[in-house]
């Protein structure tokens, strides 16, 4: 398969000083965010910090890191109020608009990173792409939504909301393969990001029902002889969904939770939560199950 993700790193990572701060940091956000990293030689956390944002910033064709030795230049450090270290700001058109103290894990680095990346001078505006896309899904017209996604990575290749959307759109394409390859190929850490969370279920989900779309007929079959069987209503959602028979998927489950909500601990509330994450909270499916949850848990 065509790789989809790009490999190439375009790192903008330099020291400044007092002498070319004024050109490097506040000139240059005009041209892209500019994260100014703070920090100290007998700074522990510093060291924990700096290869950290050094890997993530490099990531990004928009954001430069400038990094400030705070004994070299005091005078940086007090025009910006530094504090303590590491002190990180995040630069766009010559002010700040984020910033942090502290070290912190590379997940809260990614997100900071990310929204600084979105606000960037030039950053395109994919927003009519992914909501386009976002539909298309819905409407179940998986080469419509691979147009409108394709479209908002030929713009922002960085998007994680995009290469979700086309995650997803190869899952409800069959190509289920080719949507766990994409996954493969990203930084485990992405993977864990909040926008990549639907695209990771809804592979998932599919890799548990691979080879059983097949069986639907037959588990339809065995669930009406025995409708209390709860690993048949489990089995027949998890290929219901699998083959894109979405809200039958739920409506199983449902009917499986209303028998019996705590049968293998929950196992059919799990895989309902499970769809939903798949799905996306905006899914009209989505909303009408959890009503419908709500009510057989709490009646």
């Amino acid at each position: 398969m065509e790789q989809i993700i790009g490999s190439e790193q375009a790192s903008d990572i330099i020291d400044v000083t007092v002498q070319n701060f004024m050109e490097e940091v506040i000139e240059a956000s005009k041209q892209k965010a500019v994260i100014v990293q703070f920090w100290a030689p007998w700074c522990g956390p510093c060291k924990q910090l700096g290869p950290v944002l050094e890997k993530v910033a490099g990531e990004k064709k928009n954001i430069r890191l400038a990094r400030v030795n705070i004994d070299e230049n005091q005078e940086i450090a007090a025009q910006m109020r530094v504090q303590s270290v590491p002190t990180v700001f995040g630069l766009v058109e010559g002010r700040p608009v984020d910033a942090f103290a502290g070290a912190q894990p590379e997940s809260a680095v990614r997100q900071f990173v990310d929204k600084l990346s979105e606000m960037a001078p030039g950053s395109p505006d994919i927003s009519a792409f992914l909501e386009a896309g976002r539909q298309a899904l819905m409407d179940n017209q998986p080469e419509q939504a691979m147009h409108q996604f394709q479209s908002a990575m030929a713009q922002l290749p960085e998007s994680l909301e995009a290469l979700s959307g086309l995650v997803r759109t190869l899952v409800l394409m069959g190509e289920v393969e080719q949507a766990r390859d994409v996954l493969d190929q990203l930084d485990p850490e992405k993977c864990q990001q909040a926008e990549m969370r639907e695209a990771v279920s809804a592979v998932e989900i599919a890799e548990k029902g691979a080879g059983s779309a097949s069986e639907i007929d037959a588990l339809r079959k065995k669930l009406a002889d025995t409708p209390e069987d709860h690993q048949l209503h489990l089995d027949l959602a998890v290929a219901l969904f699998s083959a894109s028979e979405q809200a039958e998927a739920m409506h199983i489950l449902l009917d499986s939770i209303k028998i019996d909500a705590s049968w293998q601990d929950g196992a059919a509330r799990t895989q309902l939560l499970e769809f939903f994450t798949a799905l996306g909270p905006a899914h009209p499916d989505v909303i009408k199950a959890r009503r419908k949850l709500s009510t057989y848990l709490f009646s």
